[in-house]
């Protein structure tokens, strides 16, 4: 742009009128920013029938293009100018900093742009941190409304659910009365690596667990994807493991198995519903396990779970029961996990609430998006230093201008204001184009409990980038105005 200022131009210090050599027009700049809104529209409507990262993403390119509407409005508007300046009222100064503002649209728009984008893509990423359910009760959540659970060293053979298996097991008749009316769901278990994410390592041989039958009619839990079919299954995925599978193509049985998305895709690098996984068993042959439901953030991360009846026809030389769901109220939790504890001990009886583990579990992916987070934030925080260098160009193409201001009345401190505004105003905007967009973008996320944004940290973020954008413009007015009054006034 500056190549095609006239030599007149440039030599006559005219070079900060080039803005008005940008070729797209006032009417071009709103048909995009309505193409582009009409554009988001459509995407989010698309994203309702979409599932998984293709809705996320979906979601995600709406708030782009929100982004890009508001851009191009913001554009036009400052290529309109903001009205007539001499208005009866004490706020000349304001409307000073506005139509400064707005004397190089490019150069304003691309100020606001950067510090718009840079804190949609923070906040947006931020929307991918995940939380628990506050209550545990919820059955579609990743808990499934099993408030406890637990692990045994030494297999159970008694049934925790029923009155006579506690009495067996030594509890006294109190106790045995406290967990009378709480459901408890006892699994069999094939010991094996630990495949969630709080493993650093590959997993080889993943642990597996038998689900029986009463877990499998109850339902429950968050999915991510099923191979349902049947309204049936759709409406309870858990009876997937009940179906008959046809042979692999090497004529081996396959198994049908759930297990939680993210340990699919990550630690086992399975992809979806559909793939295969191979274990050892019992036999010291080889069992080909058939992906026919994926878990969404579930308690069950780093498990394979296959029903009950294939666990005992593969795993027949495995007895007993070492880890068990109980659902109980709220209130009853601790004095339940005391009691287990306390009276199973000897079996390396541990009970955890599931609330506790999802959070284990969460921390990591939250870990990862606090350090995307924090880098973010500080690369943004440093590029506000860079708006110093845009507010210098700004005063120094307008030191004649100023000078004169101050030759006729205006103090230093006046006309300090009014940059300092002017500044603020683009930063103002910049953050809350951004801010605005991303919104759009998780809003979904948010409506169906699926995020969990750090509020507190992303204001304190965005707070930090506004003092720095305000103390970078006040260096660089500062060297502007510490510039003697006469050379300025000669070379107007």
């Amino acid at each position: 742009r500056m190549s095609k200022v006239s030599i007149r131009r440039l030599l006559a210090g005219q070079a900060g009128s080039a803005g008005q050599l940008i070729a797209a027009r006032t009417w071009l700049s709103q048909t995009v920013g309505w193409l582009s809104l009409t554009s988001a529209i459509g995407t989010a409507a698309l994203a309702n029938g979409l599932t998984g990262e293709a809705q996320a993403g979906a979601f995600v390119g709406s708030g782009a293009l929100v982004l890009t509407a508001l851009l191009a409005f913001v554009w036009s508007r400052l290529r309109g100018g903001s009205g007539p300046l001499i208005r009866p009222g004490g706020k000349g100064v304001v409307r000073l900093a506005l139509r400064n503002a707005a004397r190089n649209p490019g150069r304003s728009t691309l100020t606001i742009g950067l510090v718009a984008a840079a804190s949609f893509l923070i906040i947006a990423l931020s929307a991918f941190r995940l939380g628990p359910a506050e209550s545990t009760a919820n059955r579609d959540g990743g808990s499934g409304g099993f408030s406890l659970m637990a692990d045994s060293d030494q297999p159970l053979y008694q049934d925790l659910g029923a009155a006579a298996g506690r009495e067996e097991l030594g509890l006294s008749a109190n106790d045995s009365q406290l967990l009378a009316d709480d459901t408890m769901v006892s699994l069999r278990v094939k010991p094996g690596d630990d495949a969630s994410c709080l493993n650093l390592y590959q997993p080889t041989e993943p642990r597996v667990l038998g689900v029986p039958d009463e877990m499998i009619e109850r339902g429950g839990f968050a999915w991510s994807a099923t191979a349902a079919t049947t309204a049936e299954e759709e409406k309870n995925p858990w009876r997937l493991l009940d179906r008959p599978l046809a042979d692999g193509a090497d004529g081996e049985k396959h198994v049908p198995v759930i297990l939680d998305a993210n340990t699919a895709a990550y630690s086992l690098h399975l992809g979806g519903v559909g793939k295969t996984i191979t274990v050892s068993d019992g036999r010291g042959g080889r069992l080909v396990l058939e992906v026919v439901g994926l878990l969404k953030n579930s308690i069950f991360q780093g498990d394979l779970l296959i029903s009950e009846k294939a666990f005992l026809a593969h795993f027949p030389e495995i007895s007993g029961y070492r880890f068990f769901l109980i659902d109980a109220p709220p209130e009853e939790t601790a004095q339940i996990e005391s009691l287990l504890e306390r009276t199973l001990g000897d079996a390396g009886f541990d009970v955890q609430s599931t609330r506790r583990r999802l959070i284990e579990l969460m921390a990591v992916q939250n870990t990862y998006l606090s350090t995307f987070q924090s880098l973010g934030g500080l690369g943004l925080l440093l590029g506000t230093f860079g708006l110093a260098v845009v507010q210098l160009r700004n005063v120094l193409e307008r030191r004649g201008e100023m000078a004169l201001m101050r030759a006729t009345g205006f103090r230093r401190g006046l006309l300090g204001r009014m940059v300092l505004l002017e500044n603020a105003a683009l930063l103002v905007a910049g953050l809350a184009v951004g801010v605005g967009a991303a919104l759009v973008a998780v809003w979904p996320h948010l409506w169906r409990g699926g995020a969990s944004l750090p509020w507190m940290s992303l204001t304190v973020t965005m707070a930090l980038v506004l003092i720095t954008g305000l103390l970078a413009g006040l260096l660089a007015l500062r060297a502007a105005l510490v510039a003697p009054l006469l050379p300025a006034l000669r070379g107007d």
